[in-house]
């Protein structure tokens, strides 16, 4: 039966790429990529329609494979009707598949030469014998040694050796010429291979530490410990406000209430595919520091943890942002940051009004439906 997982295995070695490759291309892990492969993940139990869907489109956006056949290929696998059509895109992969006949008139031919061989080499073998038997043949080849070597005996003196002659390559010192030109030959210095061998190192790993967001981190980091200093120092400045004004403790209760505001430690942002799909939307947050892709078909809802800050790229015309069921309304005209090209929230714009606390149904815009599914980040 054809095959999907084992189609695109095929086109994967084709290519060259490893396994690894398609892990570093997509960041799918690499039991799921095997998984793909053996066509198990599409019979996993703890995994979504929508998700085994994105993890293999995914796997062939990674081959270069058209998004339209990709999508008529897993339909027609749901279906139970595919038929080698990724392999349509790959002319020699494609022919694989058709069955090649039996090739026994080549071993006849190399039989019938390898049958000419021995026949001919037996009959040389009886001319040899033919030849070495005669005696007259034997009598005439030692009148001819004799004529030949009797001048070359009455030459007197050394003959020098001709040109290219085995006996003048002889008194040639190979070993000293090789010497000679290993000597003319000049050798980089040693520490310039170091240095450039440092640098590549140095290069490629500030490369990795960029790719998986630390830099990211650390700037967050410091916008935080900034926002802490700030907000101590206006602790501080009300501190002595308080000192020198004690009537200031007559606060009505909704200011009160606005003040005490508690929030749990792990706070949840909800992403709403509601207008269409998107294709893919990027999430971070300080609690996964690395801008991943989601793939969420229309209808989809998932939650995505963070505590201080989380931040979100994608087609913004499409989706809607939640927290606790409460629309976050305008969210890229007051959350927008131009220097990133995300959405950015962070913890204080949700501690400002206790709604954010209360959990509610979803507060939905008129004529947006509610998701047909609502589900945690899936963790990869």
């Amino acid at each position: 039966m054809p095959s999907i997982g084992k189609d695109l295995s095929k086109i994967r070695s084709h290519l060259g790429l490893s396994i690894q490759d398609i892990q570093y291309a997509t960041k799918i892990p690499v039991d799921t990529i095997q998984s793909i492969e053996n066509d198990s993940i599409f019979s996993r139990e703890d995994e979504g329609k929508t998700y085994i869907r994105s993890f293999v489109r995914s796997y062939g956006r990674a081959l270069k494979i058209d998004k339209d056949t990709m999508i008529k290929a897993l339909d027609q696998w749901e279906t139970g009707n595919y038929n080698h059509l990724l392999l349509q895109q790959f002319k020699a992969l494609a022919q694989q598949e058709v069955n090649v006949p039996e090739q026994q008139p080549t071993q006849s031919k190399a039989k019938e030469s390898v049958n000419s061989s021995q026949t001919k080499n037996t009959e040389q073998t009886g001319a040899e014998k033919k030849y070495e038997s005669s005696p007259s043949i034997q009598k005439k080849e030692a009148n001819f040694t004799e004529k030949t070597v009797k001048p070359s005996a009455e030459k007197k003196g050394p003959v020098a050796p001709k040109p290219g002659s085995t006996s003048s390559r002889r008194n040639v010192d190979w070993a000293n010429m090789g010497h000679k030109f290993s000597e003319e030959k000049k050798h980089t210095p040693i520490w310039i291979v170091g240095l450039i061998i440092l640098f590549i190192i140095a290069a490629f790993a500030g490369y990795l530490l960029y790719n998986n967001g630390y830099f990211a981190a650390f700037t967050d980091r410091d916008s935080q410990e900034q926002i802490v200093d700030t907000e101590s120092q206006s602790t501080q400045g009300s501190l002595s406000l308080n000192l020198d004004e004690p009537n200031q403790n007559d606060i009505t209760g909704s200011d009160a209430q606005l003040q005490n505001v508690e929030l749990d430690d792990v706070l949840y942002i909800t992403v709403y595919a509601a207008y269409s799909n998107l294709d893919p939307v990027r999430v971070w947050s300080d609690l996964k520091p690395r801008l991943d892709p989601y793939w969420l078909e229309q209808g989809v809802a998932l939650h995505f943890e963070f505590q201080d800050t989380i931040r979100i790229r994608g087609p913004y015309s499409n989706l809607l942002l939640f927290k606790n069921g409460h629309i976050i309304e305008n969210f890229l005209e007051s959350y927008y940051d131009d220097n990133e090209n995300v959405i950015e929230l962070t913890r204080d714009i949700f501690t400002a009004d206790s709604k954010w606390a209360q959990p509610v149904s979803f507060e939905l815009p008129d004529g947006v439906a509610e998701p047909d599914s609502v589900a945690d980040r899936p963790s990869f």
